[in-house]
């Protein structure tokens, strides 16, 4: 078998192979956001990162393929930002306001990309496959928070693991659409009031 850091030629392939990639990422970004998902074609995408519309198609299988590894980027990031809170020694309030307040400072940075991710992606792809999975991973991130706050004793066990989890991405998730349809107010401020007020919502009592 070839190595790829031995073989400089091969290293250069896989690297064309990674522009190449994230030029049709970024088209797609860009096209999305100005035109929807719905109005923006593969032909377009195609045009916008300068690849013909059979290379695209060897990189992806459609436009709704290129948002699904979109949506999974960000979800990849919010379960790592999940993932180092659990490493820290500290309070499931305190984890919370960690990961809201890392979540706000992204989409504050791209509040464009957020709002696709969240209308457009979950608009796009219904109830396919990928959303269950989606869903599916995200939850079992939370779950597995909640799960280490009952271990230490600041998360209540008269309601559901399950339940909970729902309270807290519902609550993440409105917060974020509220601050995209008003974004005069502080993200920030709105993280930290809602990951106060879950963490009061699922201490115990």
């Amino acid at each position: 078998m070839t190595d790829v850091n031995s073989n400089p030629e091969l290293g250069l392939r896989a690297r064309k192979k990674q522009q190449t990639h994230k030029r049709i990422c970024d088209a797609a970004v860009a096209l999305f956001v100005e035109r929807g998902f719905n109005e923006t074609t593969v032909e377009a995408i195609a045009l916008k990162a300068d690849v013909s519309k059979p290379t695209l198609f060897n990189y992806f299988s459609s436009k709704l393929a290129i948002l699904h590894e979109l949506i999974e980027t960000i979800d990849t990031q919010f379960v790592q930002f999940i993932d180092e809170a659990l490493h820290s020694e500290a309070s499931t309030e305190a984890r919370l306001q960690k990961i809201m307040l890392r979540s706000a400072n992204n989409v504050c940075e791209q509040p464009a990309f957020t709002r696709l991710t969240l209308v457009e992606g979950l608009g796009a792809i219904g109830e396919s496959d990928a959303t269950r999975s989606r869903f599916a991973r995200l939850h079992s991130a939370m779950a597995t928070l909640l799960e280490a706050g009952v271990e230490q004793n600041d998360v209540r066990t008269d309601y559901s693991i399950e339940l909970m989890v729902q309270m807290l991405v519902g609550g993440y998730l409105y917060a974020i659409l509220a601050w995209l349809n008003n974004q005069d107010k502080s993200l920030k401020k709105a993280m930290r009031d809602t990951a106060s007020f879950l963490a009061e919502a699922v201490a115990p009592r």
